[in-house]
């Protein structure tokens, strides 16, 4: 009886890299490539300061984007995750309806966000204080940048959806784990943003409006997202073990 060949693994070989410059993939679409153009000018928007004063016996300067209610902010965390979700090839492909709407959704909240800011810079610019005071002001190029970023990602977020509504299932089932997941995880996201604007703004008193504003973001992104981890943790659990019991 002749002997048995036994089966081999081969080798593991990596994959090969064709020499040369290529793109990202993110660069290759078009439509990935408005989008990642659009998250780019809102988040530079975003860092910009949007508002010029003059005041007498002050001169001119300039109003940090994040002093006030801290609208900066609220749109560079939006421009930020609609950027990765045009630039991580993961998300962008994933036909998830919740990813495919993202981009559009966090475009139309960072045009409504801007749109209170508008209104409330306008208010001031035009308003009887400034006036009374001998003082003038306008918004400056980093406000219409942030505006046209959001409009872009808004439209690109639109024509995306068009495209994918074939592929895309729209229907959603919610499990019990993910339910609760979801639920902590936006209590949590919310405690924490609460507690680190409340540091921020303990660790920058004295300082000036636009140290305060930025040390305000950066805690409470940082303790938001700490927060939506833990609270997600605590949910799933919490709704896995009522369902055993």
């Amino acid at each position: 009886m002749e002997p048995i060949d036994q089966p081999r693994l081969s080798r593991f070989q990596p994959t090969k890299v064709e020499p040369g410059f290529h793109l990202p993939a993110a660069l290759r679409e078009p439509l990935r490539v408005v989008m990642v153009v659009a998250s780019i000018m809102l988040v530079a928007g975003a860092i910009s300061a949007w508002v010029e004063i003059w005041l007498p016996g002050r001169g001119w300067f300039e109003q940090s984007s994040f002093a006030g209610p801290n609208d900066g902010g609220i749109t560079l965390e939006l421009g930020l995750a609609i950027f990765a979700v045009a630039w991580a090839e993961r998300l962008w492909g994933n036909r998830l309806a919740v990813l495919v709407v993202a981009p559009f959704v966090l475009g139309l909240v960072a045009l409504l966000d801007l749109r209170v800011a508008f209104a409330a810079a306008s208010d001031y610019l035009h308003g009887d204080s400034l006036h009374n005071a001998g003082g003038q002001g306008y918004l400056l190029p980093g406000f219409w940048l942030a505006v046209a970023g959001a409009t872009g990602a808004t439209v690109a977020g639109a024509i995306r959806i068009w495209r994918a509504r074939h592929t895309t299932r729209w229907t959603v089932g919610i499990a019990r784990s993910f339910a609760g997941a979801a639920a902590g995880g936006i209590g949590g996201a919310l405690l924490g943003f609460f507690v680190g604007v409340t540091i921020g703004t303990r660790v920058t008193t004295g300082q000036i409006g636009g140290v305060t504003g930025s040390a305000m973001i950066l805690f409470a992104i940082g303790f938001g997202f700490a927060g939506a981890w833990l609270g997600a943790v605590a949910g799933s659990f919490i709704a896995a073990a009522t369902k055993r019991a």
